[in-house]
């Protein structure tokens, strides 16, 4: 009877455990479809910065949207499936647009289109210039491109969703929508004077931070002598104002004085202005600044004057003298979020600048003007003698004179206020007409009436060659190496009265520097410079005195005519400086144990150790619940006593 029993109960317990496991198994797909359709979005965005987490400002643009916009997504399912990574992409892709439709409460359309080869989408994906791809031999195409429409069939099109570009997949897709909604794009008239806007019959491009600034809004050149700034510019941007004429500096004047938005790059010393081809290292231009606007607007910059910053100094290399040297170049500025105003919207989100041989902007002090810095140098800076940055001399000269001020520099500044006209006796003559056709008996046209005061908004930049493009992008991959285009566009469109797209610029940069390792780095350089310095003066000095001694002997000097004090000396000069050498060596030995150190424990906590806490919590986990399974027995054992 026990064992028909016991036979029943290991019956009932494999009837029983059969059950639980075909539980188990509806448990865990219905909560797998469950997970899926309820967080098949979900993410979570552990980068810095929040890359990957849609900021408000693209809220903010999707949930303002009054006109219907349309954004056609062309990717074909051939294509996708023969990369792997492309189809990974294209998840991220299809998900995002799909939240930007929900946020925009349907005012958003979203299409999902396979342009199939030889089918009526293939035509259109052509149709757009989309980029396209071999997927067969036959010459059949792939395509994985967006396209973009409204009302008034304006069309935006990004000819490959490159997977390369995902750190700025939401800026793309959010100035994408942003210039669709918009009925027009504002205008901006710039008054070149380095060359900026590009050489179109020589071929010449124009810079990328006007390339950046196309995209977006109607760029249009002005005449360098024009009479008047036309009216209907929703932003003025002067760069470079290198003999700029007086009727010229009158017409920016009344324009800023009449509400127009003005934004000015100037310079003490611009290394991208035009050379002398006779001689490369005298520049033509390497100046600019409208005085009398500055004094005006209630600032002042000395144009024979540099910043210099050793906190902030780009490290180069260089030559001193028949040596090669790694030193910090202290003319040229690395700016990080500490150097920029993190309350102003232009330059909040911003996070790396470069800037070369800036200016420092002083404020004058008139009253009813506010001068609120943007950009500004540390502590740890001077200005420098534009002559001393000019001749190129060994950079670590200008390290070895560096003078702390103790007084942070303007680098860049913004303006509000009331202003009053700098040409109070009435405007200056207006420039000859260098038209070839127009008629030169032709009455000029009626003089404006002169505006003597009005509120201004004034962006000024000590800086020209921000704009250059090794300041600005990877001249091999294109990729942004700094926010210097970001500060360009975000001050433009700040000025402009937008900014729906401010909170975005600056996420992404492709160039991330390593500041711990550059702090070590530094570090320890700083002890090499030293060293190094003392080594050599005390090498000239023992120079001079050998010189001496050959001078006073008159011909060749063998080492036994030499006194016994003079023999001893050179001997303990060569034990010194053995000494010296090895120091150095230690000292760069230091340096790269630090970094190997610093490297070591990087790739610990990258590889080892997550998997190093998962093993631990699951020992953890075992033990407790060991732990609890002994308890459990053991009471279980004092209720059956």
């Amino acid at each position: 009877m026990d064992a028909l029993l016991q036979r029943i109960n290991k019956a009932d317990r494999s009837v029983l455990s059969a059950i639980a496991i075909a539980i188990a198994v509806v448990l865990f797909l219905s909560v797998n479809v469950f997970a899926a359709l309820t967080f098949g979005s979900a993410r979570s965005d552990l980068t810095q910065g929040k890359l990957f987490t849609l900021t408000q400002s693209t809220n903010n643009v999707l949930r303002s949207l009054t006109e219907p916009v349309t954004l056609r997504l062309f990717q074909s399912t051939a294509l996708l499936e023969s990369a792997p990574g492309l189809n990974v992409y294209s998840d991220r892709v299809t998900e995002l647009l799909r939240t930007y439709q929900e946020l925009s409460n349907g005012v958003l359309r979203i299409e999902i289109i396979d342009p199939i080869p030889f089918s009526i989408e293939e035509d259109r994906a052509i149709q757009f210039q989309m980029r396209s791809f071999n997927l067969t031999k036959a010459g059949e195409q792939g395509y994985f491109g967006l396209v973009g429409t409204n009302s008034v069939d304006d069309v935006q099109v990004i000819s490959f969703m490159d997977p390369s570009r995902e750190a700025f997949l939401e800026y793309d897709l959010t100035r994408m929508v942003a210039n669709l909604a918009r009925p027009a794009k504002p205008i901006i008239g710039i008054l070149d004077g380095v060359g900026v806007m590009g050489q179109e019959g020589n071929n010449v491009p124009p810079f990328a931070v006007i390339r950046q600034l196309q995209s977006s809004y109607d760029v249009r050149v002005l005449k360098y002598d024009a009479n008047v700034i036309p009216p209907t510019a929703d932003v003025l941007m002067v760069v470079h104002p290198a003999g700029l004429s007086e009727r010229t500096r009158y017409a920016i004047d009344q324009y800023a004085l009449a509400g127009g938005p003005v934004i000015v790059f100037v310079d003490p010393l611009a290394e991208n202005s035009p050379t002398d081809p006779q001689n490369r290292m005298n520049y033509l231009f390497p100046t600019s600044e409208i005085s009398e606007l500055f004094e005006r607007w209630g600032i002042q910059m000395a144009t024979n004057r540099v910043v210099g910053d050793r906190t902030m100094a780009i490290r180069v290399s260089g030559f001193g003298g028949p040596t090669r040297v790694v030193v910090e170049y202290v003319p040229w500025l690395q700016v990080r979020p500490e150097n920029l105003n993190q309350e102003e919207a232009i330059t909040a989100q911003l996070r790396l600048m470069r800037i070369s041989s800036g200016g420092a902007i002083q404020e004058t002090g008139i009253d009813g003007l506010t001068v609120t810095p943007l950009i500004q140098s540390t502590r740890d800076s001077m200005l420098i003698d534009t002559l001393a940055v000019r001749r190129r001399d060994d950079p670590s000269r200008l390290l070895e004179v560096f003078d702390p001020s103790g007084v942070r520099q303007n680098l860049a500044v913004r303006i509000t206020g009331k202003a009053r006209t700098a040409w109070p006796s009435g405007a200056p003559a207006q420039n000859a007409n260098t038209d070839p056709n127009a008629d030169p008996n032709a009455p000029k046209p009626p003089e404006p009436p002169q505006i003597a005061e009005g509120n201004v908004n004034i962006i000024v930049v000590a800086d020209v060659d921000m704009l250059g493009d090794s300041h600005v992008v990877n001249g091999q991959t294109g990729q942004p190496v700094s926010n210097n285009g970001d500060f360009v566009v975000n001050a433009i469109e700040n000025l402009a009265g937008g900014g729906a797209l401010i909170g975005l610029r600056g996420r992404g940069l492709s160039h991330r520097p390593f500041t711990t390792v550059e702090r070590i780095e530094d570090a320890a350089r700083t002890k090499y410079f030293a060293t190094e310095q003392r080594l050599e003066a005390e090498l000239a000095e023992t120079q001079n005195q050998l010189a001496q001694l050959q001078a006073l002997n008159r011909e060749d000097v063998a080492f036994q005519l030499l006194s016994t004090d003079e023999q001893r000396r050179i001997i303990e000069f060569n034990r010194k400086m053995l000494t010296l050498r090895q120091q150095l060596r230690d000292v760069r030995a230091a340096l790269n144990a630090d970094i190997d150190t610093l490297e070591t424990q990087l790739q610990f906590a990258n590889i080892a150790l997550v998997p190093i806490l998962v093993v631990a919590f699951g020992m953890v986990a075992a033990s407790w619940r060991r732990a609890r399974l002994r308890s459990a027995r053991a009471r279980a054992g004092g209720r059956t006593a």
